[in-house]
């Protein structure tokens, strides 16, 4: 799970509120600094729906300072203490040799005091990491506001949270959890968990799987939102995404923003190095730690944790950051653009399909002059004819692994020789023989192996869980037990469950099936 939490950055108060249809259950969280928040405690007491902010208050808030509506937006009125004033004039100074914020033409932009205190902190610590948290602007009564998130576990909540404050925004930031085991045949509550939208001022994080069982799980107001191909959806590897919102929740998305593009056709163009742009994807955490200058927290184990439960602290404040951190990188590097000169458009949304607008270095002019060669006529005509007839000297593919070669061909048998339709996907039988046939690779290896950028560790596991279940497999239990099930949520290994009954037979005596 995450790091111990910095209390001064992640504490909490509560204050009475009613929910948008009246359930007097309901009540509104407010992260604070007069109280401290066991991750633990979150989870039983969110109902329908939780707004949350992040304040450095170092008093208790007033009645009169909370939200009596949940979806009231909520004024966290904390003004900056002489210390924080002090520490901020002290970090953002003119020295060259300090690395500053970045700043965009947002009102919201990171707090100098945090970003400097995290950038001192100790490395690996939970004050060391880049979070939502740390941003914040002040009003013109000097108040200081945080990003409020908005965390929905029904239709109308969320309906409502849409039209009031994410209607008519122009970019977000966009993501999806689901559960890390789900397959294709999976229902879409496993495979679209968590929808998180983001603004610079709020977060939207949209509990689909926690929606009550005759709702719709994509209420108008979102579905729109992700239609409108005016509306940028901003992201990593996002039209994987938007393929998982087609397939499970028949929502054709428009507006699709790659921040890979972005990025590289910023980074390149800056260096004069161009042909270095293409669309292959960048991680989410290096460009946060390159564009935003603080590292993301990885979260592998709150990632790989279980989705369809009510999401408690640890989880909230993950998903809310990822979703953030799109929108805060989008409007990082789309200042880094317009300042180049030459400026390049910026890149086009995924489904037009156009390559990234590149401009290329000027052409030098020659040392005698820059007069243009004049060429006589048989010189041009041998130029035209080479320039239409090229060497015949075909790049060459690059090598491929020899063991996923011998796992290929071994699927593309084992699809053969079966009789009856095979359930398991190509790409589950390619990692479950890979994994098999190696002892030495572990589903971290093969995650690598496979794809560079690696694919996700949990999604190799869930290719060798499908291809043991759904086609009856061999493995060594053991091997099973200790490299693949460790990997799982434990609430999904009970007796019953999909993968329950693997589990019990790898806690048997022997050592093979």
């Amino acid at each position: 799970m995450y790091p111990p939490l910095d209390m001064s950055r992640f504490m909490q108060t509560t204050s009475e509120g009613n929910d948008i249809d009246s359930d007097p259950r309901s009540e509104s969280f407010h992260i604070g600094a007069n109280a401290v928040m066991r991750p633990d405690s979150v989870a039983p007491a969110i109902t329908r729906h939780v707004a949350i902010t992040q304040q450095r208050s170092t008093s208790a808030p007033t009645s009169s300072q909370t939200s009596s509506h949940p979806l009231t937006a909520t004024t966290n009125q904390d003004h900056k203490t002489s210390s924080d004033t002090k520490t901020s004039k002290l970090n953002s100074g003119s020295d060259p040799g300090v690395v500053q914020p970045p700043s965009t033409p947002l009102s919201f932009n990171m707090s100098p005091s945090l970003f400097h205190a995290a950038r001192a902190a100790k490395q690996g610590s939970s004050e060391s990491f880049w979070s939502h948290a740390m941003y914040q602007r002040t009003s013109d009564e000097g108040v200081i506001e945080k990003v409020k998130v908005h965390y929905c576990t029904s239709k109308h909540t969320t309906e409502e949270v849409c039209r009031k404050h994410f209607f008519g925004e122009t970019v977000l930031g966009f993501d999806l959890e689901w559960l890390p085991y789900a397959t294709r045949n999976d229902g879409p509550r496993e495979n679209v968990s968590l929808i998180q939208i983001a603004t610079t001022s709020r977060i939207g994080l949209f509990h689909v799987a926690r929606f009550g069982p005759d709702e719709d799980l994509v209420p108008p107001a979102l579905r729109t939102i992700m239609e409108d191909a005016n509306v940028s959806k901003v992201g990593v590897h996002i039209k994987g995404d938007c393929t998982r919102m087609k397939n499970y929740l028949g929502v054709q998305v428009r507006g699709i923003f790659e921040l890979s593009h972005l990025y590289k056709q910023v980074k390149y163009t800056a260096a004069k190095t161009p042909k270095l742009v293409n669309k292959v994807p960048v991680s989410l955490s290096t460009q946060v730690h390159e564009v935003l200058k603080l590292p993301l927290f990885k979260g592998d184990v709150v990632r790989s944790s279980n989705w369809m439960k009510r999401l408690d602290y640890q989880q909230i404040l993950y998903s809310a950051s990822d979703a953030y951190a799109g929108i805060q990188l989008y409007h990082v590097l789309e200042t880094n653009r317009k300042g180049l000169d030459p400026c390049p458009p910026r890149p086009h949304h995924v489904e037009v399909g156009l390559p990234i607008p590149t401009l290329g270095p000027e052409s030098e002019p020659d040392e005698q002059g820059g007069n243009p060669v004049l060429l006589d006529r048989s010189s041009a005509s041998k130029l035209e004819a080479e320039l239409r007839n090229p060497p015949s000297t075909p790049p060459q593919p690059p090598l491929r692994d020899a063991r996923i070669l011998a796992a290929e061909k071994r699927a593309a048998e084992y699809r053969t020789s079966k009789t009856s339709a095979v359930s398991a996907a190509p790409a589950s039988l390619r990692a479950y023989f890979v994994w098999h046939s190696n002892a030495d690779l572990n589903p971290e290896a093969i995650a690598r192996l496979l794809r560079d950028p690696p694919l996700k560790t949990n999604t190799v596991v869930s290719y060798i869980l499908d291809a043991i279940v759904s086609e009856t497999m061999a493995y060594d239990k053991r091997r099973l037990k200790s490299e693949v099930l460790s990997l799982l949520d434990q609430s999904v290994m009970k007796a019953g469950s999909r993968y329950g009954a693997l589990m019990t037979c790898c806690e048997r005596r022997d050592d093979a099936a």
